[in-house]
């Protein structure tokens, strides 16, 4: 276990007190603090997302191409200089100082490239044809983008960029990348490998696994290009359209994985969350082509983001985290430094930890929903009890999940000692 996944932990935390401090706001329960909903989101994503990315990419590729992993020194340097630069880069976003916000967005970008060069350079000295997995494409692919959203950064929060999209084009720009460029592609590629050692099955289809990459990378440019350039109708439409059939044939691979072998609540929570990373896109065509319907659109782009964010990141983040919570225990890791890992070690042979059956599945992904439904009708008196019902539930069962995670990492530490 890296000291990036505890970090990540303990950023789902903060994101946990967040999110209930912005629930208090929605009903004037609290002061109101202009800078909650950014961090909030960002301390889940940049945060947590982050942290585990930055913890398992090198991991996972080095074992995928039977490279050496990082040293722990280089690890303990780079989650040192992330976690410094997020500090900064949050307290001058928070607090108008865009001096630091720079300084801070500039080192979490150069980190970022020393992530893609790490990768890559994995990449370039493997041998035996093991770099063209599709999966080792998108690990590539996920932080060059996320280079781009970070970019994009610059000129939303502290300098004035002039580009035909404005603003919120590039809002959206930065979106798409962060979103579905760094984090979705990442996480994608991750699941196509570890998804089925969840279920204890064989992935369904290398195949469509390797259809759908050439989608992915394809669609992805179109996505954040198209907003900036402000050809929305042309580009990101075109940019969308590929993203989506990738995607199709991405879930339609984890469902039929997921029928072959021996379901489990981790299983189900991470594929149920799948559904929520096209919400954003489900409003696209309508934005997209000025299709009204009767939704101010920065509602709707909100409730898009919710339904990205506390929909598909959030489940996939804890999942992700009570895995690596067991991480002494990984079969055949025994020589493993504390940096070091596998994807086959990173779920256990057998008894896959699960904190969450189909009833919590159900109930939070109606939470997730009636969130969103809130965000969406705004100006409608019921908006608020569906919005605040919905928020109680999703906190509950993230205080709960972050719970067990610590049971279960306190469990193993035990085990360790006593052996």
């Amino acid at each position: 276990m890296t000291p990036f996944h505890a970090a990540g932990v303990a950023f789902l935390l903060v994101g946990l007190v967040l999110a209930l401090y912005q629930g208090l706001q929605e009903f004037a329960l609290v002061p109101e603090v202009s800078w909650i909903t950014w961090t909030h989101i960002h301390f889940v994503t940049v945060g947590a997302f982050t942290q585990l990315l930055f913890g398992m990419l090198p991991q996972l590729t080095a074992q995928k191409l039977e490279r050496p992993a990082p040293s722990s020194r280089a690890t303990r340097a780079s989650f040192l200089g992330l976690n410094g630069a997020l500090l900064l880069a949050w307290y001058g976003r928070a607090y108008g100082e865009p001096l630091w916000f720079d300084v801070g967005l500039a080192t979490i970008w150069l980190l970022t490239l020393w992530l893609f060069a790490l990768v890559a350079g994995m990449v370039l000295r493997s041998s035996g044809g093991r770099a063209r997995d599709p999966t080792i494409g998108f690990y590539v692919l996920s932080p060059f983008v996320y280079l781009i959203g970070l970019g994009f950064a610059f000129g939303l929060f502290s300098h004035s960029w002039d580009v035909p999209g404005g603003w919120w084009g590039l809002r959206e720009a930065h979106v798409h990348a962060n979103a579905w460029g760094f984090l979705g592609l990442a996480a994608i590629g991750t699941l196509y490998d570890l998804f089925p050692r969840l279920v204890d099955a064989e992935l369904y289809s290398e195949r469509l696994k390797r259809y759908s990459f050439p989608l992915f990378a394809l669609g992805i440019f179109p996505l954040v290009v198209g907003p900036v350039l402000d050809m929305g109708r042309t580009v990101t439409a075109v940019g969308l359209v590929l993203y989506a059939a990738g995607y199709v044939l991405y879930v339609y691979t984890l469902v039929q994985t997921y029928r072959a072998g021996t379901p489990n609540g981790t299983a189900l929570s991470v594929l149920v969350a799948q559904g929520w990373i096209l919400g954003p896109a489900g409003f696209a065509p309508f934005i997209l082509f000025g299709v009204p319907l009767g939704i101010p659109e920065q509602w709707i782009e909100t409730g898009a983001l919710h339904f990205f964010f506390m929909g598909w990141a959030l489940p996939i983040a804890l999942a992700g985290s009570l895995l690596v919570a067991r991480s002494l225990e990984w079969p055949g890791n025994g020589d493993d430094t504390d940096a070091g890992g596998s994807v086959a070690g990173l779920v256990p042979v057998e008894n896959v930890p699960s904190v969450v059956g189909p009833w919590i599945v159900l109930v939070w992904n109606l939470a997730v929903l009636g969130v969103g439904i809130g965000f969406f009708y705004q100006d409608q008196s019921w908006s608020m009890l569906l919005h605040g019902s919905g928020y109680t539930v999703l906190i509950a069962i993230w205080g709960y999940y972050l719970v067990r995670i610590f049971g279960e990492r306190s469990s193993v530490r035990t085990l360790a000692s006593a052996a």
